[in-house]
C-alpha cells in the first residue's frame, strides 16, 4: 500500500487531492486523499512516477520504488499563482473501492447541469423514486452531506437531494453495507455526498432556479449557497424554496368475495406544496491540530390541497353513493443544531472527536372531511374532523477515536447515547345536531421515550493484495410509552466484516466479500395510532405495538478494471417492518393501510455495475439488478417467491461548442410487497445543457418521455382490490433550469461540522 498525507505550507491538510501513480506515461493506479488529507492504494512492486495535483497548487511528483518508498509521508504542495487550465491525468467517474462505489463529480463533463437527484440516479445501484431514495431498493438508506446525516425522509428528502446542484459537489460514494462506527439502524447502506468547498480568504457559491411545467406539475424551486474563508473560520451557508401544485387521479375497485359486493372509486387530489430549508455552519480551526464547528438548520413544510372521490358500493340489490371533499393541511417544522470538537494526533490521520446535536420537529395535521351519501333515494350529509399535534425530539452524545497505528493497521472505537422522544395527540369529531361530538374512532394522547447506549470497536488491516475490516456493535435500548403500552428493553450485538483480495498486482481486478447485521427500529409516526381518511373506504393507520427488525446481509463483489462490478448477495430479514392492507376489524368494507411485522422475508440478489466511456463524446452508464423475494405474510401462510428485475442507464453525449444531451432511461418489471403488488413501470427523460463561460449552466429537459401509469394489486382475507394511479410527477413535464456559479479568491480546502444523529425515524 502507497501511503501518505498532504498538506499545505501552513500544515493544514488538503482534501480531495487527485493522487496517481505512473509507469512508462501511463496511469497504473490512484485514489483521492480523504478529508484528513491522507491517501492510500495498492501498488505492485516496482518504480514509479507518483504524481499529486489539486486546483490551486503547484503538481508535485516524485520517484517511488515499491515496497520500500510505500510511506511518503508528509508532502508539502505550494500555491500556485496561475491557474490550471487542464487536469494531465483524468480520473473515471464512477470506480469500485473495497466497500463502495465512488462517484466522481468534480471535472467530470457527464455531470454539468444536473442536481443531486440526477446525480444519485446514475450512481451505481441507487435507486430513486417520487418519495424515496435506497441502494438496491432496500429500506431505511440515509444520506449525509459532508458527514451531516440529513434529517429527512420521503418526498421532503427527494426535494432536499434536488435543490443540490452538481457544480456544488465533489463526490457521490454510495455504501451499500455500513461498518460498526455506523449506527446499527444503518441497514439500508449509506450514501455519502461531499460538497466542494474550496477558497482561501474568499467565497464562493452558486444562485440556480429551476422549473417543472406539465398538465399535472407545475413547481418552482430556487436555491442558493456560499461559501467563505476568512482566516481560521470556514462560513458555510444554503437555503433553497420549494412550490409546488401537482394533482393525482385513482381509480379503484374492490371485490368483496364473502359478501358478494363491489366498490369502484374515483378520486382527484389536487395539492399545493410550499416548502424550504436554510442552514449556517462556522468551523474554526482553533490551531493545526484542534478545530470546532458548529451548525444551524431549519425547515418548514405545508401541503394543503383537496381531494374529492365518488364511490358506488352496490351488493346484490343495495346501492349506496357516495360524494366526498376531504380538506388536508399538514404542516410542519424542524431546529436542529450540530456541535462537534475534533482533534488531529498525529499526522498519519488519527482522530479524537467529541459530536453532541439536537433535533426536533413539530408536525401537524388538520383534515376537514365532508360526504354525502346517497341510499334509496334518500341523501344525507356527514362531516368530520380530526386534528393531530406532535414534537419529535433526538439528542446525542458522541465519542470516536480513529488511530492509525501504521501503514498497515488502524484502530477506530468509540462510544454514542441516543435519547428519542415522541408526543402525539389526536381528536377525531363529527358534526351532531350543531354540536361537535366524540367519533367513533378513539382520541389518542401518547408519550414515547427511547434511550440507546451504544459502544464499537473497529480494526482494519492492509497488507500487499490483502485488507480487512472487522468490527462490533454493542447497542442496549431501552422504550417506554404511556398510554401505548409499549415497553422494550434489549441489548444486541451488531458484527460487521469486509475482506478485499487484489487478483493482480497493481489491484485492478478484485474480489470484496462483506457481512454484515443491522436493525431497523420502528419509526415514531409508525409507532403512533393515527387514523388518516385517504377516500371514503381507505384508511391509514400506525400501529404501536411494532417491534423492531433484524437483517444479516452477506455480499461477495468481482471488480475489474477499477470500476466494472458484479455484486451477489443475500438478505435475511425477522420481523420485517412492512405496509399491509387488510380489513378494518369493526368494518370489513373499509380497508385499512397498516404497518405490521412480517415473519420472514429474504432476498436474493445480483447488482451488475457496466460505467462504459464509448468515445471521448460519449459516456454510458448501466446498472441491474436481479431479485428473488421471500416472504411469508403471516405466521401460518405459505412462502411466496416473486422474481424482480430494475435496470437504469443514463448517457450523456458531448456536443462542440459546450452542448451536452443526456438521456436517461429506468424500469422495473412488477414486484410484491406484504400483500401489495406493484405492477411493471418504466420511464425515460432527455435534457439539453449549454454551458456558458463556465459560470452559467442552462437546460431544457423532457421529462416522463415514456412513462407508465401506476397500477396496484391487493388481495387479502375476502376481498381483492385494483388500484390505478396517475399524475404528479409520473407524467410528462418539461423542465427548465439555470444556474450560475460564481467565486472570489484563491483556491482552498474547507470543513463541514459532523453530526451523529439518526432521525430517519422522524
Amino acid at each position: 500500500m502507497l501511503r501518505g498525507s498532504v498538506v499545505d505550507e501552513d500544515g493544514n491538510y488538503i482534501s480531495y487531492v487527485t493522487v496517481v501513480a505512473m509507469r512508462d506515461g501511463r496511469q497504473v493506479s490512484g485514489a483521492s486523499s480523504n478529508t484528513q488529507g491522507v491517501f492510500s492504494f495498492a501498488l505492485a512492486e516496482g518504480t514509479y512516477t507518483v504524481v499529486i495535483e489539486c486546483v490551486g497548487y503547484e503538481p508535485f511528483e516524485q520517484q517511488v520504488t515499491m515496497p520500500e518508498g510505500a510511506d511518503m509521508g508528509v508532502i508539502t504542495l505550494k500555491e500556485s499563482s496561475t491557474s490550471i487550465d487542464e487536469v494531465v491525468v483524468k480520473a473515471e467517474m464512477i470506480r469500485r473501492e473495497a466497500d463502495r462505489f465512488v462517484v466522481d463529480v468534480a471535472n467530470s463533463d457527464a455531470a454539468i447541469g444536473k442536481d443531486g437527484e440526477q446525480l444519485l440516479r446514475q450512481s451505481p445501484g441507487v435507486w430513486v423514486k417520487e418519495d424515496d431514495i435506497s441502494i438496491n431498493g432496500a429500506a431505511g438508506t440515509k444520506i449525509y452531506i459532508n458527514n451531516r446525516e440529513i434529517k429527512l425522509s420521503g418526498e421532503q428528502l427527494v426535494r432536499y437531494v434536488r435543490s443540490l446542484r452538481a457544480e456544488d459537489i465533489a463526490k457521490i460514494e454510495v455504501v451499500p453495507q455500513t461498518g460498526a462506527d455506523q449506527d446499527a439502524d444503518s441497514r439500508g447502506g449509506i450514501i455519502f455526498i461531499t460538497l466542494r468547498r474550496r477558497l482561501d480568504n474568499g467565497v464562493m457559491g452558486s444562485v440556480s432556479m429551476q422549473t417543472n411545467q406539465g398538465k399535472y406539475m407545475e413547481s418552482y424551486m430556487p436555491s442558493a449557497s456560499i461559501n467563505a474563508h476568512v482566516g481560521k473560520f470556514d462560513i458555510s451557508a444554503s437555503g433553497w424554496y420549494g412550490n409546488y401544485a401537482v394533482d393525482a387521479i385513482s381509480h379503484e375497485k374492490t371485490s368483496y368475495h364473502k359478501t358478494n359486493a363491489l366498490m369502484e372509486a374515483d378520486s382527484e387530489i389536487g395539492l399545493g406544496v410550499n416548502d424550504g430549508a436554510a442552514n449556517i455552519s462556522a468551523v474554526a480551526e482553533l490551531n493545526p491540530r484542534h478545530s470546532i464547528g458548529l451548525a444551524l438548520e431549519f425547515q418548514s413544510t405545508r401541503q394543503e390541497g383537496p381531494t374529492d372521490s365518488r364511490t358506488s358500493y352496490r351488493m346484490g340489490d343495495y346501492e349506496q353513493s357516495n360524494v366526498s371533499h376531504y380538506e388536508m393541511v399538514d404542516k410542519s417544522t424542524r431546529y436542529a443544531a450540530a456541535l462537534n470538537y475534533i482533534i488531529k494526533t498525529d499526522t498519519l490521520g488519527s482522530t479524537l472527536k467529541f459530536i453532541a446535536d439536537y433535533n426536533q420537529s413539530t408536525p401537524t395535521t388538520l383534515n376537514d372531511n365532508r360526504t354525502s351519501i346517497t341510499q334509496g333515494g334518500q341523501t344525507v350529509d356527514s362531516l368530520y374532523v380530526n386534528r393531530s399535534n406532535s414534537k419529535f425530539r433526538i439528542a446525542t452524545a458522541q465519542l470516536a477515536r480513529e488511530r492509525h497505528l501504521s501503514p498497515h493497521w488502524k484502530l477506530s472505537y468509540g462510544a454514542k447515547y441516543t435519547y428519542n422522544e415522541i408526543n402525539s395527540a389526536t381528536t377525531y369529531r363529527y358534526l351532531l345536531e350543531q354540536a361537535w361530538v366524540p367519533s367513533v374512532v378513539d382520541d389518542y394522547d401518547i408519550s414515547y421515550t427511547e434511550n440507546i447506549g451504544a459502544a464499537y470497536a473497529i480494526a482494519s488491516m492492509n497488507y500487499g493484495r490483502l485488507s480487512a475490516v472487522v468490527g462490533l456493535r454493542g447497542e442496549y435500548t431501552y422504550a417506554r410509552g404511556k398510554a401505548a403500552e409499549v415497553e422494550q428493553n434489549y441489548f444486541s450485538l451488531f458484527p460487521n466484516a469486509n475482506l478485499s483480495y487484489a487478483l493482480d498486482k497493481a489491484g485492478k481486478h478484485s474480489l470484496v466479500a462483506q457481512y454484515s447485521r443491522s436493525i431497523a427500529r420502528p419509526s415514531f409516526w409508525n409507532l403512533t395510532p393515527r387514523r388518516l381518511q385517504i377516500s371514503d373506504y381507505t384508511i391509514q393507520t400506525g400501529n404501536p405495538a411494532l417491534d423492531p427488525q433484524f437483517v444479516d446481509q452477506l455480499t461477495l463483489t468481482a471488480v475489474v478494471g477499477y470500476k466494472y462490478s458484479l455484486t451477489l448477495g443475500v438478505q435475511f430479514m425477522h420481523d420485517i417492518i412492512q405496509q399491509k392492507i387488510v380489513a378494518d376489524k369493526d368494518n370489513p368494507n373499509l380497508m385499512n393501510l397498516t404497518v405490521e411485522n412480517l415473519p420472514m422475508v429474504n432476498q436474493y440478489f445480483a447488482t451488475l455495475n457496466l460505467p462504459f466511456t464509448v468515445t471521448k463524446w460519449w459516456d454510458w452508464n448501466t446498472s441491474l439488478t436481479g431479485l428473488l423475494v421471500e416472504q411469508r405474510i403471516d405466521a401460518d401462510s405459505p412462502i411466496e417467491r416473486n422474481p424482480v428485475a430494475q435496470f437504469q442507464s443514463t448517457m450523456t453525449f458531448k456536443l462542440p461548442k459546450k452542448f451536452y444531451v443526456d438521456v436517461f432511461y429506468n424500469g422495473m418489471t412488477g414486484m410484491k410487497v406484504s400483500n401489495i403488488e406493484l405492477k411493471a413501470n418504466q420511464n425515460m427523460s432527455i435534457t439539453l445543457k449549454k454551458q456558458i463561460k463556465d459560470s452559467w449552466t442552462l437546460q431544457c429537459g423532457l421529462q416522463n418521455v415514456l412513462r407508465s401509469r401506476q397500477h396496484i394489486l391487493t388481495e387479502g382475507d375476502g376481498f381483492r382490490r385494483e388500484m390505478e394511479t396517475f399524475g404528479q410527477g409520473q407524467e410528462f413535464n418539461v423542465r427548465f433550469a439555470v444556474t450560475w456559479n460564481f467565486q472570489s479568491g484563491k483556491q482552498f480546502r474547507s470543513k463541514s461540522v459532523e453530526r451523529g444523529a439518526d432521525t430517519s425515524r422522524m
